[in-house]
């Protein structure tokens, strides 16, 4: 007959391995370097996606290309109700919950092509911002949108051209001056989900998407 003991032991021996299990695997998902690579909204984040696949691969669908690239999928980025995925389960980043990665894109004719792609976190915005302190924060609209490294390039400079965008008005809610490209980083809350994502807006021609967005083909 088994002690009530033994049981109570038994009970215990698991409870410590499931907690092993869980921290071993919160803190795998804070040694990926994603979140930093995406806040530079530069192609390398494809390249820190595909170094990470392995890992990614537990949470949701990773797509390789170029053969040291890769991209994390969604079932439709020009369909509101499809340009976005949820996690099997949630990725942390410190005290961050990552639920889902969202891609969208939009052509608006004269206003020009919008192309976004980041992470769907469940926290608070302000918290969210308060723990990537290490990025300068512009307030847009209280407690609804910050950006970051706002970039500016001409359709004549060349094609890795660009510049600090000084101008007042910034952001995703505002339309691109012509025959200029804007680039960002936006901390959104959104209707149903809060969004750290980059921006890439205005005159979009084929060379600079395949250079700066080489997922999209």
């Amino acid at each position: 007959m088994v002690s009530i003991l033994s049981i109570h032991i038994n009970m215990i021996k698991i409870a410590v391995i499931l907690f092993i299990l869980f921290c071993s695997s919160a803190a795998t998902a804070d040694k990926l370097a994603l979140i930093q690579s995406l806040t530079l909204c530069n192609p390398n984040f494809f390249k820190e996606v595909y170094v990470n696949k392995s890992e990614l691969q537990k949470y949701t669908t990773i797509r390789t290309f170029d053969k040291n690239k890769a991209y994390i999928s969604v079932e439709n980025r020009t369909d509101t109700y499809k340009n976005y995925t949820y996690f099997k389960i949630p990725m942390t980043y410190k005290n961050l919950t990552i639920k889902g990665y969202y891609d969208s894109a939009m052509d608006l004719g004269k206003m020009g092509k919008y192309y976004f792609w980041g992470f769907i976190i469940d926290n608070d915005i302000n918290e969210i911002k308060d723990t990537l302190n290490f990025i300068d924060w512009k307030n847009m609209e209280d407690n609804l949108l910050y950006i970051a490294n706002p970039m500016i390039r001409n359709i004549n400079d060349e094609i890795h051209v660009w510049n600090e965008n000084t101008g007042t008005v910034v952001g995703v809610k505002t339309i691109p001056a012509p025959d200029t490209t804007e680039k960002l980083l936006l901390l959104e809350k959104g209707a149903n989900m809060n969004l750290l994502i980059c921006s890439i807006q205005g005159i979009v021609t084929v060379e600079l998407l395949k250079q700066e967005r080489p997922d999209i083909k």
